[in-house]
């Protein structure tokens, strides 16, 4: 059922992704960002995706996850004035996006604003080379041990799943689905649960495992590891939407 329920999901975000080829829009204004930890990448990254037969396999996977940006009428991502430099901001949140959305609306006054979702690995990409920021949901935070009420922006962006949650590939290779929130990873692991004693259920949890480090185990696995990444529900339902 996961396996179903995954592939139909991708396969939705798939179609509806579009690519980073439209260029930018800078938003005239300041915002009060001091840190950008997506910066906290694996050590190698530059050699990473310098390495296209290793980077290239984590990006796909990456790609069926959607991150969604306020654009213009063009699809141009607005970028926000920093403290390191204009970024252009990527929520993973659809329900915060859409309050920046509004935000931009009313800040701007620019016509034709809309949310646009973009691939994550492209946009992983654009962070390393700090053009870019991904913003995680604040329920995610506060589930990888963050206080209540701290700003998402400039946080790791923690995915939750567990280990011992496994597809054994064809090619050999071992996949995990990771999920975007510790509630739907929760369930996943219950579902697949189903059956199992009490006394074994105890054996099994959920890990947070950052972004950034996901990438890292895949990119040091050599190829004998691989990630699902799952987007949230919610994100599902707002491409649905679109169609």
């Amino acid at each position: 059922m996961l396996s179903t329920m995954i592939t139909t999901t991708l396969s939705i975000l798939l179609f509806n992704l579009i690519t980073l080829t439209s260029g930018f829009t800078i938003q005239p204004k300041t915002l009060p960002l001091t840190l950008t930890r997506l910066q906290a990448a694996p050590q190698s990254l530059e050699e990473l995706l310098a390495t296209p037969s290793t980077w290239d396999p984590i990006k796909n996977d990456l790609n069926t996850t959607p991150v969604f940006a306020c654009a213009n009428d063009q699809g141009q991502p607005l970028q926000y004035n920093v403290g390191s430099g204009p970024l252009a901001f990527f929520f993973l949140d659809i329900e915060a996006a859409k309050e920046e959305l509004q935000k931009a609306k009313d800040d701007t006054k620019l016509e034709g604003l809309m949310l646009v979702p973009f691939p994550l690995g492209e946009v992983f990409e654009m962070g390393a080379k700090q053009m870019a920021l991904i913003v995680p949901s604040a329920e995610s935070i506060m589930a990888a041990g963050a206080p209540d009420g701290m700003d998402p922006v400039g946080q790791q962006v923690p995915l939750f799943g567990c280990m011992d949650l496994v597809e054994n590939r064809e090619d050999g290779s071992l996949n995990v689905p990771l999920f975007m929130s510790m509630g739907e990873a929760q369930e996943a692991m219950d579902m697949a649960m189903e059956g199992v004693g009490e006394e074994d259920k105890q054996k099994f949890r959920v890990t947070i495992i950052p972004l950034a480090g996901a990438v890292q185990m895949q990119a040091s696995s050599g190829g004998e590891k691989s990630f699902t990444y799952v987007p949230s529900r919610s994100s599902v339902d707002y491409l649905r939407s679109m169609q």
